[in-house]
């Protein structure tokens, strides 16, 4: 979902972390873990297919997996959200389905695949460890939460002052950020679909026509306004708090902004195919996004975690501590080839 953002040191930074303790962490394995370590061997190899994160980070998330299972590689297949699935969905047209798990920002998605017949069943052991609200938020033995990137915005912090920094959603219609502000495209970004959905639900299509009068730069992916803020091209951007929280964290200029209306919740999903070629292997990465030490990396590098035995990164609110407004699945799908038409219409593009 987010290439190119967070700078090689905190990669690496979180890479060291959790190699010092894999060789342990590999001796700590449960009885069925084991089982499907044993079996996930046979077959070799995963292929992820992921919009999730950014290019950087599946590649670290892959390289962590294959450091805890020898003999099983696990290969990121990184695109944005609706890319990954046009790609998946010819896939299974063709009946040539290559991806073993799918992670994505757009839970309407997994609702597609499932509909399809396309999604396995299976319950992850490490579903007991979860944030009660994230496994409720997800879909039982269908698909996981296995990433919370929440909506909001960040400004160049040596361009804006913070007194004078957008306090809520409709604060970046004001004409002094007329050509200031950068935004992702609903037609490339299921997290951007999700934002327009709840945009035009709270504050009608009005806040669009609006917005397209300040002449915002529209990228494919919800992360591209992140190094246009940290570049100074644009002052403020519409992008996932946890990349503009990394970003802080890297001493780059970046002011994190929390909209008072509430924060957009996009749920981070991730399922298992089920024509997966390698399906041990696909339960076996699944039980890894949800284990300890994969959100102990999330939290090492600004990204809040799934587990209650792992905090949220310091420096951080909690996910308790902030309004998340939510808008249920069917109703982003209803909606979302009409606003994705609107947003064509409005914005040129």
């Amino acid at each position: 979902m987010y290439p190119g953002i967070f700078g090689r040191s905190v990669v690496a930074v979180a890479v060291l972390l959790l190699s010092a303790s894999v060789a342990a962490q590999a001796q700590q394995m449960t009885d069925h873990e084991q089982k499907l370590y044993e079996a996930a061997k046979k077959e070799g190899s995963i292929v992820w297919y992921v919009s999730q994160t950014t290019t950087e980070f599946a590649d670290m998330a892959c390289k962590q997996f294959n450091e805890k299972y020898p003999g099983v590689t696990c290969n990121a297949v990184r695109a944005s959200g609706q890319v990954v699935m046009q790609r998946l969905m010819q896939e299974v047209k063709a009946n040539a389905v290559q991806a073993d798990v799918m992670s994505g920002n757009d839970d309407g998605q997994m609702v597609t695949l499932d509909k399809a017949k396309q999604l396995a069943d299976y319950t992850p052991e490490n579903h007991k460890y979860m944030i009660p609200s994230l496994l409720e938020a997800g879909n039982g033995g269908k698909w996981s939460i296995t990433s919370v990137a929440p909506l909001g915005m960040m400004a160049n912090s040596n361009l804006v002052k913070a007194e004078e920094a957008p306090k809520d959603w409709k604060d970046i219609l004001d004409p002094k950020w007329k050509g200031q502000v950068a935004i992702g495209h609903p037609g490339f970004s299921g997290s951007v679909g999700v934002w327009v959905v709840t945009m035009k639900k709270l504050y009608g299509w009005d806040y669009f026509e609006q917005l397209a009068k300040n002449q915002p730069q529209v990228g494919r992916s919800i992360a591209d306004g992140v190094s246009l803020v940290e570049s100074g091209e644009r002052k403020i951007a519409v992008v996932p708090m946890s990349l503009a929280e990394g970003s802080k964290a890297q001493g780059k200029p970046t002011l994190p902004l929390y909209p008072a209306s509430g924060l957009i919740l996009p749920p981070g999903v991730t399922a298992i195919m089920e024509k997966a070629p390698h399906p041990n292997a696909a339960r076996l990465f699944m039980e890894f996004l949800l284990s300890k030490e994969y959100s102990e990396t999330l939290r090492d590098t600004a990204r809040w975690p799934m587990r209650t035995d792992v905090a949220a990164p310091q420096g951080m609110p909690s996910l308790n501590e902030v309004k998340l407004i939510s808008t249920p699945t069917e109703e982003v799908l209803s909606q979302l080839k009409e606003i994705q038409r609107e947003f064509r219409d409005t914005f040129g593009i």
